[in-house]
Parts: C-alpha cells; structure tokens; sequence
C-alpha cells in the first residue's frame, strides 16, 4: 500500500465470507495496497468460525480504514442475508462488492469510483487463478498479480486499459451476471430493498436482484479494461437441487410479475 492513499468518503467495500480465513486474509492484503481507499471495509461473514473473527480483529489494528466485522449466525447458506446486514451497516452513499476469494489491483476502488454513473450498477470481470497457483499465493500471502503471473487464466482481464470499457459495452440485463465483483448506488439498493432473502443457497441471488434493478430503471455498465482482479481457486460449491430449483421460480416470479422490491430484504436491518 502507498503511504498516502486517498480515502473516498463516500464509499463502503463490502467482502463476502465464510469459513476461508485464507482466502480472506489475501483478500485484505490486496485491498491494503489502494491507491484510493474506500471509507470503510465490511466483511459480510456469513457465520464463520473463530478464526475468522480472530484474523479480522488481528487486521483491525493494522488496517488503514476501519475494517468491520459483520457477522450472522450460521444457518445455512445465507448470502442475501449477509449482504442486506452489510449494506444497512454500510455509510457510503456507493457500494462496492466482492467475494472473499477475489484478490483486488491497486486501482479497484479507484476504478470504480471513477466508473460509476447515478442510474447504473456495475458489474466488472476478473481473471482466474489455476489451483496450484493459488496454493502457492495463499502460501506467500502475496495478493500482487500482472498480466504475467503464472497460472492465471484469461490473463488479459489484469490489463488495465482505461478507454476501453467506453468501446466495449459488454452483455446486459442478467447475460454472465456475477454477484462476485458488483457496485451499486446505496439509494438504487434501498429502492428495490436490496437482496431477496427468500433465496438461500447457491445461486439466482445476484440474478434476481439486477431483474428488480432493471424493472427500476436502474442498467447495467460492464467496465472493460477497468478494476482488475484475480479470482482464487476453488471446487465449485454443491448446488443444491431444490434450493436451486426454489431460487429458480423466485426469479421467475420477479420477471414475470415485473417486481421491483424484494418481499424480505434490507428494510428489516435499517
């Protein structure tokens, strides 16, 4: 990180866990490296275990914004829940999210910040990481990646080219949606009341949500060349069926229905 970082006032990170102190421990190395920092970091822990609560206060002492520990009990797969909490804790008026297995470039704030625009969300790309190449970075704690690293998949992503996403606008609506790197507007996210909690386990939650943002108003802009980052490696999560196939019909019913707010989300919290 540079000694003189900027501090964008009205800017929340939110990073999503649980159960992956190692992951999450990289996570933060990389997003002390910011030339612009957000206001604060919000680790939206979906119920993980004491060694996560103890990095997180370990890295409180040492973090150059506060860093905030939002925890739920763990009681199943509740990612909107975690992710509603962390946005009415949040004070920024725009808010940035990732997952806590995606390892940030210096510019990521910065980019998105300079990226954002009020009636859009945004939704950024990120390189992958092959599984030998993550045990070894988990290994080093070195959160540092180039276009150059080895084991990096779709390398091309850490380019950082500013004038690009004007020239390359990218899918729309929920065409390769990922709730992994997201930034919305707090306001667009209080309008449709933020994450369906109707929606446990694995998938549509990110997918229902841009549905109700779309029916809003509120678009999409893909941010090309912008925010670089690196996505750790890991077995894909066991999906379960009928979750899955709940989740499915919860986003069926938004589209067709043409819903804007969530039935159980973030108003609970505020």
């Amino acid at each position: 990180m540079q000694e003189k970082s900027l501090i964008y006032d009205d800017t929340t990170l939110v990073v999503t866990t649980y159960n992956k102190p190692v992951f999450l421990e990289l996570v933060l190395k990389g997003i002390m490296r910011q030339r612009g920092l957000p206001c604060e970091v919000i680790v939206a822990d979906d119920g993980s275990k004491d060694e996560t609560r103890k990095l997180i206060e370990r890295y409180q002492s040492i973090f150059p914004v506060p860093l905030i520990h939002s925890w739920i009990p763990d009681e199943g797969f509740r990612l909107s829940m975690s992710r509603n909490v962390a946005i009415a804790k949040a004070k920024g008026d725009y808010i940035i999210f990732i997952d806590g297995d995606i390892v940030v470039s210096p510019t990521f704030v910065q980019d998105h910040v300079m990226a954002r625009e009020k009636g859009y969300f945004i939704n950024g790309s990120r390189a992958r990481l092959t599984e030998k190449a993550t045990r070894r970075h988990c290994a080093s704690m070195n959160p540092k990646f180039s276009v150059f690293t080895k084991g990096l998949r779709r390398p091309l992503v850490m380019l950082r080219l500013p004038w690009l996403h004007r020239i390359v606008k990218g899918a729309k609506g929920i065409e390769k949606i990922r709730g992994c790197h997201m930034s919305f507007w707090k306001s667009d996210l209080l309008t449709v009341n933020g994450f369906e909690e109707r929606i446990t386990g694995w998938g549509c939650e990110d997918t229902e949500l841009v549905d109700r943002l779309y029916n809003a108003g509120v678009k999409r802009k893909n941010i090309k060349g912008l925010a670089p980052c690196v996505h750790l490696y890991h077995p894909k999560s066991a999906a379960n069926y009928e979750t899955h196939k709940a989740n499915i019909l919860i986003r069926e019913e938004t589209e067709r229905l043409g819903k804007i707010r969530a039935d159980k989300g973030v108003d609970q919290y505020l």
